[in-house]
């Protein structure tokens, strides 16, 4: 996806190099002339997960997804931003909606590709999609499909999930309504502006046969969902506002997933972990991380110390390299990528030496 949205798909496709990750085997033959692509390109950022591996078939999380969105839009990782602030960072320039997902299904890809296509590149006023139909990667009358209003669905900690327009303002029912029936005028409708939209953007995860357009008795038009007729709420006045939710118990959001499904996990934490240094060697000789874990190596000795990575990375320096520590001294890394890395004290690397395990 991200060769795609780059406008690079075809000569990925095309490629002849045979030099490839040593998994390359697990995918087809099509795929693997993506990945001896990206190994033969590596200032694209793609370079495995450690000891000549890309792990082609492993699951894709929301993290990873956005890493590549933004990276479209053109923003670079530890330029504009750290991969374990990655979703932090996509939701700054309007990327949010698989927030907090794990493993991503079919329809999440979707959800959040199309987030990407509709935003801004960065430094720029042209869309990522725009610029795809610049670059004829995309068909005009294709981009049209997805260039009108959108319904989203956000998130609450509380609430689960719920319907947004496009700029994530907040859409209620209102109990008192009937099957595709208004009961919301005059006063009511002042406080209760309704919603519509037409050639409406439908999430992935929803069916637009739920949603239909309705005619109110004063000849306006609609928008319900499950014969439910949609509201703003004038109180509300930026996205993520939900103040209208149970007002007179008669006033709720509304959730469009399954049950078990209405809101992915809050996205955890990174963990943290601590090596100390002392009497000239490392505390922890194998440690396992999870990806994205922060981990701090402590200098307890009097003596100077510091840890440089084995690995090199693509533009041939070591993956992690901390400063010379003193006694006292802290220096923290983040390993993002899965894989083994081995690493040394420059001063004192025939003694000192231990390995790090990323999953």
């Amino acid at each position: 996806m991200f060769l795609r949205l780059k406008g690079l798909e075809q000569a990925a496709l095309a490629f002849k190099g045979t030099d490839n990750f040593s998994d390359a085997g697990l995918v087809n033959q099509t795929n693997q002339a993506i990945l001896a692509y990206l190994k033969a390109n590596p200032e694209l950022g793609w370079t495995g997960s450690g000891g000549g591996k890309f792990e082609p078939l492993a699951p894709i999380t929301a993290g990873q997804y956005y890493k590549v969105l933004l990276e479209a839009l053109g923003y670079k990782q530890d330029t504009d931003f750290q991969y374990e602030n990655v979703i932090t960072y996509a939701k700054t320039v309007g990327l949010s909606q698989i927030a907090g997902v794990g493993a991503l299904h079919n329809s999440d890809i979707a959800t959040a590709t199309v987030e990407a296509l509709r935003s801004q590149v960065k430094g720029g006023t042209r869309t990522l999609l725009d610029s795809l139909v610049d670059q004829k990667v995309v068909a005009k009358e294709k981009a049209a499909a997805i260039q009108g209003p959108a319904l989203k669905i956000a998130y609450d900690a509380a609430l689960g999930a719920y319907l947004t327009d496009d700029a994530g303002m907040t859409l209620y029912m209102f109990t008192k309504d009937t099957t595709d029936v208004s009961a919301c005028y005059d006063k009511c409708a002042a406080a209760w502006p309704i919603y519509y939209a037409d050639n409406l953007l439908i999430p992935a995860e929803l069916s637009a046969a739920d949603f239909k357009t309705i005619t109110r008795n004063d000849g306006t038009k609609q928008l319900s969902y499950k014969g439910m007729p949609l509201y703003y709420y004038v109180k509300d006045t930026k996205p993520g506002d939900i103040t209208g939710q149970g007002v007179g118990k008669v006033w709720y959001v509304i959730n469009p997933l399954p049950a078990g499904s209405d809101a992915p996990a809050v996205p955890v934490a990174a963990k943290e972990y601590q090596i100390d240094i002392s009497g000239f060697a490392f505390s922890e000789k194998e440690l396992t991380v999870e990806a994205g874990a922060k981990i701090t190596f402590t200098n307890k000795d009097k003596v100077m110390h510091n840890t440089v990575s084995d690995a090199l990375g693509a533009d041939g320096k070591p993956v992690f390299e901390t400063k010379l520590l003193g006694q006292g001294e802290s220096e923290s890394i983040v390993l993002t990528q899965p894989g083994e890395y081995t690493y040394y004290c420059q001063p004192h690397k025939a003694a000192m030496k231990a390995k790090i395990i990323v999953k």
